[in-house]
């Protein structure tokens, strides 16, 4: 009786070993892509865990510097660092985030932030026009802008590896004498690319009167005026979210980000 008690001890140990050690191994191979990030601000990255299917809960340690959505994408909001937890069950795995403000703001790399009321001034070609104050009220790309562009039937309707892509800005001619059409100052035809800045964005139609704002391609900016228009551009699928630029020199531009 003793040796068979000792026996049966000796198995549920062994059991109890086995599952321990079948645990320990399979959180060994869950682990996070990236362990530590260095970006610029405003720039992104996407982090996932390996090795699960369960979804994970991403936190910050510090919003205001990297915040984090629950997809797993990092935006870089300010200089400083912040550490990123995704968490399945009690686990929780981290990687560092380091921003800097290193490079010139507004360039193709370190895009500025096109929610802020941004001044510049704006040239067309080698011409001075004014100064400016350019503000994006509202960005939408994919199902979202679909079916906004949508509520006009005569709109063109995207196909399957379409998409619209929807701005709304707030523009105030703060300083110059030359009356100009906003569709100079936002050149939806040739100035919006890729998040990476490295493939120009090529129309492919445009929507119409669907909001309550006036169309950009037909307003014009008139000295001390402020005025809200709005333009969506259908476009392949697969750039969002887009960066675009602005020409604020005769042979220089400044970039914004869509990317909140």
């Amino acid at each position: 009786m003793k040796k068979s008690r000792l026996a049966l001890m000796i198995c549920t140990f062994g059991a109890v070993c086995s599952i321990a050690l079948a645990t320990q191994s399979a959180d060994a191979k869950v682990r996070i892509n990236k362990k530590a990030v260095k970006l610029s601000v405003g720039r992104s990255v996407k982090l996932k865990l390996r090795g699960t299917k369960k979804k994970a809960k991403w936190s910050s340690s510090k919003k205001s510097v990297a915040k984090v959505y629950s997809s797993g994408k990092v935006v870089a909001k300010k200089a400083g660092t912040a550490k990123i937890y995704a968490k399945v069950g009690s686990k929780k795995y981290t990687c560092k985030i380091t921003v800097t403000s290193s490079g010139k703001r507004g360039s193709i790399k370190n895009p500025i932030s096109a929610y802020n009321k941004n001044t510049i001034t704006y040239y067309n070609g080698p011409t001075k026009i004014g100064k400016f104050q350019i503000q994006l009220l509202d960005f939408k790309s994919g199902s979202k802008a679909n079916k906004l562009v949508a509520k006009q039937a005569s709109n063109p309707k995207p196909t399957m590896n379409q998409e619209y892509l929807y701005f709304k800005f707030k523009i105030k001619y703060i300083s110059g004498s030359q009356v100009t059409p906003a569709k100079e100052l936002f050149d939806y035809y040739h100035n919006i690319f890729n998040s990476s800045g490295t493939t120009s964005v090529t129309n492919i139609d445009w929507g119409f009167f669907f909001d309550t704002t006036e169309d950009l391609s037909n307003v014009k900016l008139a000295p001390n005026n402020t005025i809200e228009c709005s333009k969506a551009i259908l476009v392949n699928k697969g750039y969002t979210p887009v960066i675009y630029r602005i020409p604020t020199g005769p042979t220089s531009y400044t970039w914004f980000t869509t990317s909140k």
